[in-house]
């Protein structure tokens, strides 16, 4: 396959000296010698000549990163060449240029919109001025540290950060490559009547937070030893420091020991004159910190402070030192220690040339970065060339247990197999992991509590949804629907997704509950579902009735194995030669735990096990309750709550009986009944809402009145005396009816076709 060659723009205020023009320049130059056009945008400086020599185009912008009103006459202009000059990335590196670049690119039409890449290369303020680092369709980290200060500080899904550390360009930084008469000339200028002496060499801009003060004030410590100190850095960009910092150089008599050397075009000789290399900043972290690599590449040890980017490329005992930040003692004690052992120190330098070449290649740099940009390229190709791909996001309270949640699941599952992009946010559970290795992307947000912290989710939703191109947003519980309600209709109207709600349960009639009609389109998820919406609401345009399913992957008793069951009733203590009624779900007052125990004070049939299923941690106080009736109606010998259950398909087939006894309110569909009917078992069910549209009465199970334990009893009864060809009898026709009515495949089918038609009609064509 042959590899598109992408037309690329990088975005910066100027090509002097420093890691993100150093790191600009590598990538740009790569990337011209592998064919791709290269083009970097800046307001000019010392490296554009070696740029332009090897291929790339520069493009001279002398406001881009001046922060006056000239820059804003740039917004239209680069707008214009991104879409004249057909550009497939737009990649950002500073602030001020990120500003103008995603402006532009905002004004794009989405069509003709290049990808956008931002690199996030430092410790910037975090305020909203900064954030604009963090709007790229994708954000590069150029290291650990930064990854994790984005993520603790903006509302970046960590999915969306790809960690590219910086490099250093292993022809250039090689001891072999550098001539003697480069070091001479170096040697010449710098050290001349110093030979002999030990060579401290800190390179870098002058400025407070790259430490060169303290450098000074721990040489000062040491001062009565022999050495040379080399600043290297432009003494004219900041002469106010260069100012303090020969001022401090003189308070400490340091005159003949320290040098401010000035702007350096050849810094592999420079290193190579050096003993050690200290990269000092302290009141700010390096976020990467190139001086340190660039210095192990040429052999030499690093003397670092420990924080920052230098915390993941500097071994201290290995290729250097770490030191404690804003500790001039700190620095003078390990100085002392690398110039005492010069063994120790050359076999420093040795592992950190090992430790570097293996680690911080431009090459790696430039060849994980290119692969970024074909894959977020394909992705908006793919995007473009295929409208029918859609982004659904599905929001719910959590991913624990329960039909809501399992449908969910399904849902994504099936979204990610026909190619389509699945989202799910919710505030987390035992499901996550499930829903991941299904191909959904989650996002853990708290957004199913009742609290006024919850509306601090709206903007982040927003966000969300903006980066992520969402095109139909799913509300599946009230709380999030309204916090997804309300970040939905905060977006220019042209902008928002496709808005779907499903409409869950017999929710209370009321304005809370009213937001789950306010969907483009409704789910209801059963006729019982469908005559509620428009009873009490009144709703029946785009009102869609789509039954819940079962996975018949999942819930076929062919595919369980004896070993899965008999673990189960070894845990349960179930004697296998004694039927067992099941009550699968939550426990809470709506299952109707407490009728089906006051049921078995009537049952006759006295040789029988009852099982309740449902995680007894969930309702602490309801479970309590549950035990106290367990115990003070002798049910002990005969009732067991065995908590959560992962592996259902199993549990069922331990089940000679499944009963779903909701009757505070009816079930909307009732989900775990058509899960045991599709392993083969009867059910016994209240006789109101969904239960009514998949059991069919003494055909594949029992309808009762609800809250009559009485009645529950009579069926109990019935189904205990029955022989085992006529239960087998009820299962086979519970199973084919689950097969031709509710499974999960059909429930996703027809949501996606629900989705395409809501599609259709916004751009007012008919329904297929």
């Amino acid at each position: 396959m042959v590899t598109q060659q992408l037309t690329i723009v990088q975005v910066l205020p100027e090509l002097d000296e420093g890691g993100v023009e150093g790191e600009t320049l590598d990538l740009a130059i790569y990337l011209a010698k592998n064919g791709y056009r290269s083009i970097v945008i800046s307001g000019g400086g010392r490296l554009v000549p070696q740029l332009e020599k090897n291929g790339c185009i520069h493009i001279l912008w002398p406001h881009i990163g001046e922060k006056s009103l000239r820059c804003l006459q740039y917004i239209t202009k680069l707008r214009n060449f991104l879409i004249s000059e057909r550009i497939d990335i737009l990649h950002l590196r500073s602030r001020l240029p990120a500003w103008i670049g995603y402006m532009a690119w905002k004004l794009i039409p989405e069509c003709r919109k290049p990808s956008l890449i931002t690199t996030f290369h430092g410790f910037y303020s975090v305020n909203s001025y900064s954030r604009i680092m963090t709007k790229g369709e994708r954000v590069v980290a150029v290291s650990e540290t930064i990854k994790r200060h984005i993520l603790e500080n903006y509302q970046v899904e960590e999915e969306n950060i790809t960690l590219i550390h910086g490099g250093f360009d292993v022809r250039e930084f090689s001891p072999d490559a550098v001539s003697s008469e480069r070091i001479r000339v170096l040697r010449e200028k710098w050290l001349s009547g110093c030979e002999g002496k030990p060579v401290i060499v800190l390179p870098g801009r002058l400025t407070q937070w790259k430490g060169q003060d303290l450098l000074i004030e721990s040489l000062a410590l040491i001062k009565d030893r022999d050495f040379i100190g080399l600043l290297i850095g432009d003494t004219e960009e900041n002469p106010a420091f260069t100012k303090k910092l020969q001022e401090r150089i003189r308070y400490h008599g340091l005159e003949d020991k320290i040098l401010l050397a000035g702007h350096c075009t050849d810094m592999p000789a420079a290193f190579l004159l050096a003993d050690i290399v200290v990269s000092a900043s302290s009141t700010q972290p390096e976020a990467f910190g190139k001086v340190a690599i660039e210095a192990m590449a040429m052999g030499k040890p690093v003397i670092a402070t420990a924080h920052g980017g230098s915390m993941e490329t500097v071994l201290p005992g290995v290729t250097g030192w770490l030191v404690a930040p804003l500790s001039p003692e700190a620095m003078a004690s390990a100085i002392v220690e690398a110039l005492g052992d010069g063994e120790k120190t050359a076999e420093l330098g040795r592992r950190g040339r090992a430790w570097v070449n293996e680690r911080f290649t431009a090459t790696a740099m430039c060849e994980k970065t290119l692969a970024l940009y074909h894959e977020i390229h394909t992705i908006r190709q793919k995007a473009a060339r295929n409208p029918r791909t859609h982004t659904v996001m599905q929001l719910l309270p959590e991913l624990n247990s329960g039909g809501v949640e399992r449908g969910t699941l399904e849902m994504g599952h099936y979204l990610v197999q026909n190619g389509h992009k699945s989202i799910v946010v919710s505030g987390g559970g035992r499901l996550v992991d499930q829903l991941r290795q299904d191909g959904s992307h989650h996002v853990q947000k708290n957004i199913g509590s009742k609290s006024p912290v919850a509306l601090l989710h709206i903007w982040p939703l927003r966000r969300l949804m903006i980066n992520n191109r969402v095109s139909v947003l799913h509300l599946r519980s009230r709380m999030p629907a309204w916090i997804g309600y309300v970040a939905w209709k905060t977006l220019p109207k042209k902008d928002r997704p496709i808005l779907v709600t499903t409409f869950h349960g017999f929710y209370s009639v009321n304005a809370y509950s009213a937001i789950m009609t306010k969907g483009d389109g409704v789910i209801a998820v059963s006729e019982s579902i469908k005559n509620h919406i428009y009873e009490k609401y009144k709703r029946d345009r785009n009102v869609r009735l789509i039954f819940r399913g079962v996975d018949a992957e999942t819930f076929d008793p062919d595919k369980v194995t004896p070993d899965r069951i008999d673990r189960l009733a070894e845990a349960w203590q179930i004697n296998r030669s004694k039927p067992v009624l099941m009550l699968p779900g939550r426990l809470t007052r709506l299952k109707g735990q407490e009728l089906f125990l006051q049921s078995l004070f009537y049952v006759n049939h006295l040789d029988f096990q009852a099982v309740l299923v449902g995680d007894t941690g969930d309702n602490p106080g309801y479970t309590a309750e549950l035990n106290d009736y367990i115990v003070k109606n002798h049910l002990s010998e005969r009732v067991r709550l065995v908590g959560h259950c992962n592996d259902m398909p199993a549990a069922f087939l331990l089940a000679d009986i499944v009963l779903s006894t909701s009757s505070l309110e009816p079930e909307a569909f009732g989900r775990t009944t058509v899960e045991a009917m599709a392993m083969g078992k009867p059910v016994i069910a209240t006789a109101h809402g969904g239960s009514l549209e998949t059991v069919i009465h003494r055909k594949n199970g029992w309808l009762v009145k609800p809250s009559d334990p009485k009645a529950l009893a009579a069926s109990i009864d019935e189904a205990l005396a029955m022989d085992g060809e006529q239960l087998q009898q009820f299962g086979r026709d519970g199973r084919k009816r689950v097969s031709e009515k509710f499974t999960a495949q059909a429930m996703c089918e027809q949501t996606l076709a629900f989705y395409l038609d809501l599609h259709r009609e916004r751009c007012g064509l008919p329904p297929n």
